[in-house]
């Protein structure tokens, strides 16, 4: 924990170090115009508690924005975000014009008009044209105007153990191991890595809102999207539960057989956080964990396997097609922000490299980043870039490719299935996606502790409880 304290403290300092330097060309180049006045408030800034490196990261980054846009006053405005506690302060003018939700969340702001529209902000950059389709059908409404932009994302994959694969004998003529296309497979697959390795042929972390969350991902392979999605908003604009689908039915009917037919779950699945299904990856209990390109150091270099004992690769396809979560947090803005505000804004989240310019701050802020992964044996792959910009994908790639420490043919199926659109991203369910992986989680756990459990009684059950409260929360409003 030491070690990983003080890499984490000296890319902060790095980076620190970097934001001094004197400004690259383009950098240099980037205030539109140098008197633009006016005040924006920084929920993203680090709470009073954050490391002093980063506190001081972010006054590097004031300071930045002071020598460009003299007339534009910065607030640090530290803002922990929540959906029950935005939602007011939207409505009463006091929201900060910068802030940070989930994915879950943006659809639901935007059609609520409780976020401001950046998208004349983002074409005065140069930018908007190369903003991936992929985020803009989650931060945009239905004319095609962006309300947000992403912080970090990722997308819903699957983890895997070569070395339980390679002793179940799931390996092909060249070595690489035999994954599961589709959901179907994942469990025919687990089924002979249990009998062969006595091992968990998939870990699935079934407490809290773990459960839920990952099945979501497992109904909408079974169909349930579109007219038969989990959530939807009826012609009177009331939201709907409709977990008793034939497919919402068919997906957790598949849930159980994963426990009672083929067996291979974890023994702890109520009980297994998601760290908890990382470290039973990273340690030889299980071969396989539906898990993200963002979180790979988890069960390596956290937890001791080897970058070339692991794999990523696409979710599995069900019967009604193959989609992933798309999720991760965003930028979003006050909907009483100005023209100028978004000027601004989109400065600010130029100089903190969160809009596709290159400088040598940015570059060398990147290969710190990727040199300290490879240090501390974590796999170093390609990032999945908000930004349809050949130049700086191309310079974040020549990085990757610099400290690169794997094999990319245990990577490139899941890269591949984005870029080729062969998999449908998705954002989580719109509202309340938390409480509604809560109830699924409840009913997830009744499935697999108790055999013979009625799947549509508990699946109606948590309907009406889910329903009960859409009611309550927004369907009174």
């Amino acid at each position: 924990m030491n070690k990983l304290m003080k890499t984490v403290s000296l890319i902060l300092t790095l980076c620190l170090l970097l934001s001094t330097l004197p400004l690259g060309a383009a950098q240099a180049e980037e205030a539109i115009d140098p008197n633009l006045s006016c005040t924006i408030t920084l929920g993203n800034w680090p709470a009073d508690t954050a490391p002093e490196a980063e506190k001081a990261l972010f006054e590097g980054y004031k300071a930045t924005m002071a020598k460009l846009y003299p007339n534009v006053t910065l607030v640090p405005d530290y803002y922990s975000y929540t959906l029950s506690n935005y939602v007011p302060m939207a409505k009463g003018g006091t929201a900060p014009s910068i802030f940070q939700p989930p994915f879950t969340d943006p659809q639901l702001l935007i059609s609520q008009h409780l976020v401001g529209d950046v998208t004349d902000a983002l074409e005065a950059y140069g930018v908007l044209d190369k903003f991936s389709p992929s985020y803009v059908e989650m931060l945009a409404d239905e004319n095609g105007r962006i309300y947000g932009l992403p912080r970090d994302g990722y997308v819903l994959g699957m983890h895997i153990n070569i070395e339980l694969f390679r002793e179940a004998g799931l390996m092909d003529e060249a070595g690489l191991p035999l994954y599961p296309k589709t959901l179907q497979e994942m469990a025919e697959y687990g089924q002979i890595i249990r009998e062969k390795t006595g091992k968990a042929g998939l870990v699935f972390p079934a407490s809290e809102t773990y459960g839920g969350w990952l099945f979501t991902n497992i109904a909408w392979n079974f169909g349930c999207v579109g007219e038969s999605a989990l959530e939807y908003q009826d012609e009177d604009g009331r939201w709907v539960c409709n977990f008793t689908s034939p497919e919402c039915v068919a997906a957790m009917e598949f849930m159980r057989d994963l426990k009672w037919k083929y067996d291979i779950l974890n023994a702890d699945a109520t009980t297994t956080d998601w760290a908890g299904a990382h470290s039973l990856l990273g340690t030889g209990e299980a071969a396989m964990n539906f898990a993200a390109d963002d979180s790979v150091d988890q069960p390596t270099a956290n937890k001791g396997l080897p970058v070339e004992d692991f794999a990523l690769i696409p979710f599995p396809a069900g019967d009604a097609g193959r989609y992933a979560l798309a999720g991760g947090t965003c930028y979003m803005f006050s909907p009483s922000i100005t023209k100028d505000q978004g000027i601004a804004l989109m400065a600010y989240l130029r100089i903190i490299g969160k809009l596709p310019f290159l400088d040598e701050a940015i570059i060398e802020g990147m290969r710190a980043d990727y040199a300290a992964k490879r240090d501390r044996g974590a796999p170093v792959i390609p990032a999945i870039s908000a930004w349809n910009d050949e130049e700086y994908n191309a310079a974040k790639q020549a990085i990757v490719d610099e400290f690169s420490n794997v094999d990319m043919r245990l990577y490139s199926d899941f890269f591949d299935s984005i870029s080729e659109g062969t998999i449908t991203l998705k954002s989580e369910e719109p509202v309340f996606a938390q409480q509604l992986y809560r109830e699924l989680t409840a009913v997830i756990q009744r499935m697999i502790t108790r055999e013979g459990a009625d799947v549509m009684k508990a699946l109606q059950k948590a309907q009406d409880s889910f329903q009960e409260y859409l009611d309550d929360e927004i369907n009174d409003y």
